[in-house]
């Protein structure tokens, strides 16, 4: 049980403002943390939920996964992990709290094997976020233009082929840096995965009461979401198993 599963995030850095007044969110997430400091955890969870309704972000929603775990709430502290690690994929400190309260819950599901070049590429391709990649893409973009205007305005002929392919390949990198931002922000939204809230959860064959039982799953299990059908979803767990369960029985990340 290492620090990190006690301690919350003691500043607003790292939170996403959603295009509102961040005064309110600023005191209630400071008067979370004082409640947090405290142990009084509860009154912590009332004060995080309430600037989570303004701002969204790692952080908050780290916050909130430490603040749940305190209180015994193993799948929701996974959800809110989870939910971090939408925004910071890599982030050392939410994977370790995250290891830590699975390592709880009932399922033990192994993962399917990832390559580390999988790995790699996908930190690498979400680590910084949409505004991460936003930002290099102005970087490259602002660098993009001084070469080029040195290739108009230089008298060397050396310069102005420097300054020419090398601002062509500045414009490859902007756009390159726009694709990963977009691509970042599709994952944020479009990646459909959840984390079961029941107790216990026959996974069935087929989208329908009668139909077979195939697997068990238990509250705190994290499920990819395949397809919807009325009041079911199509699953998919970690192992490659996969069936229809209710969609009342989890909750998307």
């Amino acid at each position: 049980m290492k620090k990190l599963i006690y301690t919350v995030v003691f500043a607003l850095a790292g939170l996403h403002v959603v295009g509102q007044d961040m005064s309110t969110a600023q005191i209630a997430f400071e008067k979370g943390n004082e409640a947090y400091k405290t142990g009084a955890y509860d009154e912590a969870l009332d004060l995080y939920t309430q600037a989570a309704e303004e701002v969204n972000g790692v952080t908050i929603n780290y916050n909130l996964g430490n603040t749940y775990y305190k209180l015994d709430k193993l799948p929701e502290s996974i959800l809110y992990y989870e939910r971090a690690l939408k925004f910071d994929p890599a982030n050392a400190d939410v994977l370790y709290n995250l290891q830590l309260v699975n390592s709880l819950i009932v399922d033990r599901i192994d993962n399917l094997p990832e390559s580390k070049m999988n790995i790699w590429w996908k930190e690498f391709r979400y680590g910084l976020g949409p505004d991460g990649w936003a930002w290099v893409s102005i970087g490259c973009a602002f660098v993009a233009v001084i070469l080029i205007i040195l290739y108009f305005s230089s008298l060397s002929r050396n310069i102005r082929r420097f300054g020419f392919f090398v601002g062509i390949l500045f414009l490859i990198l902007t756009a390159l840096a726009i694709s990963l931002a977009q691509s970042a922000e599709q994952y944020r939204k479009n990646f459909s995965t959840a984390i079961i809230f029941s107790d216990k959860v026959d996974v069935k064959s087929e989208p329908r009461e009668g139909s077979t039982n195939v697997f068990v799953l238990h509250a705190g299990t994290k499920v990819n979401i395949l397809a919807a059908e009325d009041e079911w979803y199509e699953v998919k767990i970690a192992s490659g198993n996969q069936g229809w369960m209710k969609a009342d029985d989890l909750e998307e990340i």
